[in-house]
């Protein structure tokens, strides 16, 4: 190994040079203070080791409801038809007044746990199921994000 200090090829003991801990040789430890050596640790028995494989699940294949456009309004006209008040509905799904306010004014995504909560106790459907999409492309060269965004004005 080399010296941090001269970079000469040497054995290297632990030394506190003008307050930062380097690798130095005999030579230069005495520019510092020479600190004492580390024990080593002994080494520890391998144990099972889980293999890792890599993550090549499709995540956007389980994900078959999404949803629908204007959640916020239907459940603040559902909330407001059975005559609950913000209070009251948080009350019977488990969320704050405030939270449902931001559900409501499209602010706050609510998590699917609650949104299910909220289609049983509104008796509305929120979710709706997802289509898949098609891209059409004639070109040979690769897609673009471009492609894609002429393809969406399109349609």
């Amino acid at each position: 190994m080399r010296c941090e200090i001269c970079g000469r090829e040497a054995r290297l003991r632990r030394a506190l040079v003008e307050g930062v801990e380097m690798m130095v040789c005999d030579e230069c430890s005495k520019y510092g203070i020479v600190l004492p050596e580390r024990k080593r640790r002994m080494a520890v028995p391998a144990m099972k080791v889980k293999k890792i494989v890599p993550y090549s699940k499709d995540v956007f294949e389980e994900m078959r409801q999404e949803l629908v456009a204007d959640w916020g309004k239907k459940i603040k006209e559902a909330r407001l038809k059975k005559g609950l008040s913000r209070e009251e509905l948080g009350a019977k799904v488990g969320e704050k007044t405030t939270t449902i306010a931001k559900i409501e004014n499209e602010e706050l995504r609510p998590p699917d746990e609650t949104v299910r909560k909220l289609e049983k106790v509104l008796e509305i459907k929120l979710f709706q199921e997802v289509e898949d999409a098609v891209v059409k492309h004639s070109e040979v060269r690769p897609l673009t994000l471009g492609d894609l965004l002429k393809n969406a004005k399109r349609d």
